[in-house]
C-alpha cells in the first residue's frame, strides 16, 4: 500500500514540475495569416428589439397535436401493461389497441 501511495505522489509532483516548467518558455511569434478571423473588423453588434419585434406568436396547433398524441401513447401503454393469459385476452387485448 506505501510503494502505491508513493508512485502516485511521484505522479503528481512529476505533473506539477512539468507544469511549472512549461509556463517558463516564450511563446512563439507567428505571423498574421491572411484568412485568420482576427484579421477583419470586429462584428457589430444589433439590438435585440430589431429582432424581437418582427416575432409571431408560436403555432399551438402543433403543440395540441403532439399533446394529443402523447395522450394516446401513454393510453396505448396502459393497454399493452395489462395481463395476457390465454387467447381470449389476447384477442381482447387486440381489439382494445385497433380502436
Amino acid at each position: 500500500m506505501q510503494a502505491h501511495c508513493g508512485m502516485r505522489l511521484f505522479g503528481a509532483l512529476s505533473l506539477c514540475c512539468a507544469l511549472a516548467l512549461s509556463g517558463c518558455g516564450d511563446w512563439p511569434d507567428i505571423e498574421d495569416t491572411g484568412g485568420a478571423v482576427t484579421s477583419g473588423p470586429w462584428p457589430v453588434l444589433q439590438p435585440l428589439d430589431t429582432f424581437m419585434g418582427n416575432t409571431a406568436a408560436p403555432d399551438m396547433t402543433r403543440f395540441d397535436d403532439l399533446a394529443a398524441r402523447a395522450a394516446r401513447l401513454r393510453q396505448r401503454a396502459a393497454i399493452l401493461r395489462s395481463p395476457v393469459t390465454d387467447q381470449a385476452s389476447f384477442d381482447r387485448l387486440r381489439d382494445r389497441l385497433d380502436r
